[in-house]
């Protein structure tokens, strides 16, 4: 039996746009050096461009749960193996195919080639295989059951691609999405027009350019000279800049984004589990927050992923211990102290701040950090994964997907190369439980598992504080890859 799931900028010269819609301006930080595509399965995904390319099956709602995108209604068998989704009728590509199951079909059995290398394969490589049933009904059969699967599809890079498509997607960029690629330019400006037939209704902007401008601080300095028109994770201390100005609008609401240190499980001195446990239980987390980010700029963490809104957060605790951080380091041979180098950037607002906090905490214990300030541009392709420890970011994801992508054995995003077979086998028994209250307690176990033992340092979640031109209209106060970007729109 079926149990049912139903829901009834500096440089532009972009000027086709004389209507009230407007042209909606924001930067990325070319973080892979402009090897940006617009493959949404891609390791180097062009974000925030695919957001407002293509559609998922199913989406974020302003809760952070699933909600109808492509797929209208699912269901599951009464073991959770086999997943129903019905699809949305009428809707069309941005080339005026149609929409149908075997777009689906081959969308989910393509993220999951392994030549792509895809990050979703740690989270959705639990599909065994998809099956149409008509033009509009598809069954997804999983490898194992899981209670939670449509949360997976919620995921921004989960997107529907044309049947048969292959690479070209990487620069054609069709999708079902409020708008149509332009002109791709991931090094400049990349432009996109409104798609007129999406079947939510027509966009309220005429027009969106995606313009590359690498370090945050010159992001500020676009935003303030009004040269883009928005600006994610400001930092809370610039917050009473704009509060109370005319000009601007600002916006507040807990996430799951977080800046962490990932040290990588495999190299010395970071492959002894008691190391890394120190170097972690040394800080103070609040006052890391107030020095770091800006007081009410973030919430505490205790080195595992899932953010204060998830029904799945471990309620275990992370206090400050110098004492036992120092005799964890003396017994794993560091008794006379210990010295690596951490590679940070201008990437991130707080990203230099973070490690200089961090530096000085650790001095506490014995612990020498060697800040080494890393170009901006191509740090996610040069840095990330590949020096030992790195300050790095995450946005935010549900807390099956967290667990999964960041530290399952062999995730081609696991950046502190975590190989714990007891800790995949928990994710795997927590995916299997179908009653809610087991399923958290072994979620928990995972949780606390990566505080014991894990590779990351993630001391907090971050308050994002989004700050806009008070021209733009309808964006809704949640993460941007969950915004209906049709109904936002721009005062000329």
């Amino acid at each position: 039996m079926l149990r049912n799931f139903a829901f009834i900028l500096i440089l532009s010269g972009f000027t086709l746009m004389a209507q009230a819609g407007g042209t909606f301006r924001i930067a990325h930080a070319m973080e892979y050096g402009g090897a940006e595509n617009l493959n949404p399965y891609d390791p180097n995904r062009f974000s925030p461009t695919i957001y407002f390319l293509y559609s998922r099956l199913v989406r974020a709602d302003s809760h952070d749960t699933p909600s109808p995108d492509l797929a209208t209604h699912w269901s599951s068998n009464d073991s959770a193996t086999i997943w129903r989704f019905k699809l949305r009728k009428g809707v069309t590509f941005h080339d005026g195919s149609a929409f149908d199951a075997a777009d689906v079909a081959y969308s989910l059995t393509y993220l999951l080639d392994p030549k792509i290398d895809s990050p979703l394969i740690s989270t959705l490589g639990i599909i065994n295989n998809v099956e149409i049933i008509d033009q509009y009904t598809i069954d997804i059969h999983l490898k194992s059951a899981h209670a939670d699967f449509p949360v997976l599809l919620m995921d921004y890079r989960a997107c529907i691609i044309p049947h048969g498509i292959g690479q070209a997607i990487r620069s054609k960029g069709i999708g079902t999405g409020p708008f149509i690629i332009s002109k791709l330019d991931p090094e400049g400006i990349t432009e996109l027009v409104a798609n007129k037939d999406y079947f939510l209704g027509p966009p309220q902007l005429d027009a969106i350019e995606v313009i590359a401008i690498i370090d945050n601080n010159a992001q500020m300095q676009a935003f303030m000279s009004g040269q883009i028109d928005l600006v994610q994770r400001v930092n809370p201390r610039l917050e009473a800049l704009f509060r109370g100005n005319d000009r601007f609008s600002v916006q507040k609401f807990a996430t799951g984004d977080k800046n962490l240190i990932a040290f990588r499980t495999d190299v010395a001195p970071f492959d002894d589990h008691r190391v890394r446990k120190a170097i972690r239980i040394a800080i103070d987390r609040e006052k890391f927050i107030n020095t770091a980010i800006g007081h009410g700029g973030a919430v505490v963490a205790c080195d595992h992923p899932v953010w204060p809104g998830d029904p799945y957060l471990w309620p275990g605790t992370c206090d400050q211990d110098q004492a036992l951080a120092r005799r964890l380091l003396a017994e794993a041979g560091y008794a006379d102290g210990l010295e690596f180098d951490l590679y940070t950037s201008t990437l991130s607002a707080n990203g230099v701040s973070m490690a200089e906090v961090y530096q000085e905490q650790l001095s506490e214990v014995g612990v020498k950090v060697n800040i080494i300030l890393a170009p901006a541009d191509g740090y996610y392709g040069d840095i990330w994964m590949n020096k030992s420890a790195c300050v790095t970011y995450w946005g935010h994801r549900p807390a099956d997907q967290y667990l999964n992508e960041l530290y399952r054995s062999g995730g081609s995003w696991n950046d502190t190369y975590w190989n714990v077979p007891e800790y995949d086998a928990l994710l795997d028994q927590a995916r299997s439980e179908l009653d809610f209250d087991k399923r958290r307690a072994v979620y928990w176990q995972a949780q606390e598992m990566l505080f014991e033992k894990g590779g990351s340092f993630m001391p907090f979640h971050y308050v994002n504080i989004r700050v806009m031109s008070s021209r733009v209209n309808d964006l809704e106060p949640i993460m941007e890859f969950a915004v209906p970007w049709y109904k936002v729109s721009k005062t000329p």
